[in-house]
């Protein structure tokens, strides 16, 4: 028998409140609008805007669905549980496999928006000249303080990151309302079609794609099921909660940046030589010392960042653990009733794929590489989500039609996506490409090849 089977998370934690903000301080809102959206903005252009709308009507689908299926089920599986409720074993495995690449995948993201984007600022806003070597440095920080601070505890950790969040929207939100209040002419709706985007709507989607790179903790409450009270209820409300503010916080941020930077502009918004231009635009619109502040916001906006996905992460790979899928080593509790070996796993995998990518592709590089790959993650996992909900209504004799129209729709607009990436041939998103195959394919041939036995079930599978 697993020795850790029976290992549990603190029960009743955390309540409606710290969950909604799980999501929205897991998308790192500060570091995505001042800096880390120019991926986007690489392709979109100054219809950045246009790709930011798109990818919250795609994220906010997705949303209802895994709304609906919370209503229905919750624990610290999250996504995982979802697809097995709806799909069954197999299915599940390599829902639980893939969620664990595409957080890894999105740590190492996050981090590398450190490493290359903080000696940017320093250098293009600041003129200070940093060593190099100070990216892998700010990696390994960023990554060992997230753990640190998933380590304290999920209430802990959850108030840190709910306190954090709603602090640097409102900063970064106010100051978007000065710049534009300071310079009205420099509003238009023109960025909301695709005239300005790298090769019309190809452009636009591949900026969806990377778009939804900013959006993709918006499910990361889902893991805390055994944490809240009212687990289904909370989880349901806070999944929505979290896509609307999101999806309002960057449409307004990319609208405000690309204006002020100018729309027929952008290829120098989203180039290697400016890193960092959402901090530009502030430090020449309203001073050094907003620019200082909006600096100390985005690194501690990808800090919470961390922070959110190692406590998702961890959490899914101990449910994995619990059912016999992955190690039972990794269903270890802390006595802080954490799952640390888990989280510690996931961070160190992250500090590596960073390393090792920036070694070899350059550091902007690797920053692409992973949210391509991420991204592509998330959009498989959802698409099996979305499979899910018509499947489960089914398997309870309700009717499903609704449900399935909801599915083929989401399914729809997410193969768009991805044929958008595929057309791409800039060398960082075929090779993270490449990785989400290649590891898809490894990931399904365990799934099927492994299951011995089906997964048991720990959790209720109707509230």
């Amino acid at each position: 028998m697993n020795n850790h089977r029976y290992s549990s998370l603190r029960r009743n934690a955390i309540g409606l409140k710290e969950n909604m903000f799980q999501g929205v301080a897991g998308s790192a809102p500060a570091g995505a609008a001042v800096a880390t959206l120019t991926g986007a903005a690489a392709y979109a252009l100054g219809s950045l805007p246009l790709a930011a709308f798109i990818a919250f009507l795609v994220v906010f689908l997705n949303a209802f669905i895994i709304s609906r299926l919370s209503t229905r089920i919750a624990g610290a599986g999250g996504y995982y549980y979802y697809v097995r409720n709806g799909l069954g074993s197999r299915p599940a495995r390599f829902t639980g496999f893939l969620y664990i690449f595409y957080q890894i995948m999105a740590l190492a993201f996050i981090s590398l928006s450190v490493g290359v984007f903080v000696p940017a600022v320093l250098g293009s806003v600041f003129g200070i000249s940093m060593p190099g070597y100070l990216m892998y440095v700010l990696i390994v920080v960023v990554l060992a303080a997230g753990f640190l601070i998933s380590y304290s505890g999920v209430r802990e950790s959850t108030r840190y990151t709910m306190y954090m969040a709603i602090a640097e929207m409102a900063i970064v939100a106010g100051m978007g309302v000065i710049i534009l209040m300071m310079k009205p002419s420099i509003n238009t709706l023109s960025v909301f079609t695709p005239k300005f985007a790298y090769g019309g709507l190809s452009g636009v989607g591949i900026g969806v794609l990377l778009m939804y790179t900013a959006f993709s903790g918006f499910g990361a409450s889902t893991p805390l099921g055994e944490e809240s009270r009212e687990a289904e209820k909370t989880i349901s409300r806070s999944v929505i909660f979290t896509v609307i503010v999101l999806g309002a916080f960057f449409v307004f941020s990319s609208y405000y940046f690309t204006v002020a930077w100018g729309p027929s502009n952008m290829a120098s918004y989203a180039s290697p030589n400016n890193l960092a231009p959402g901090i530009t635009i502030i430090s020449s619109y309203l001073g050094t010392g907003a620019a200082i502040l909006i600096t100390v916001l985005f690194i501690n906006s990808l800090l919470t960042g961390t922070v959110v996905v190692t406590n998702s992460t961890s959490r899914v790979m101990m449910a994995m653990a619990r059912d016999g899928i992955i190690s039972e080593n990794f269903s270890g509790v802390s006595s802080r009733k954490t799952p640390h070996i888990s989280a510690a796993f996931v961070s160190g995998m992250a500090a590596v794929i960073a390393i090792v990518s920036a070694s070899v592709i350059g550091g902007f590089g690797a920053f692409i590489m992973t949210a391509t790959a991420a991204t592509l993650g998330v959009l498989l996992v959802h698409g099996l989500i979305n499979v899910s909900l018509p499947a489960s209504d089914m398997r309870l004799h309700r009717s499903f039609y609704g449900s399935a129209l909801l599915s083929v729709v989401s399914i729809a607009v997410l193969g768009f996506i991805f044929y958008s990436t595929f057309m791409s041939i800039s060398l960082p998103v075929i090779v993270g490409s490449a990785a989400f195959a290649l590891f898809s394919v490894a990931a399904l041939a365990i799934s099927i090849k492994n299951m011995s036995h089906e997964i048991p079930s720990e959790i209720p599978a109707e509230s």
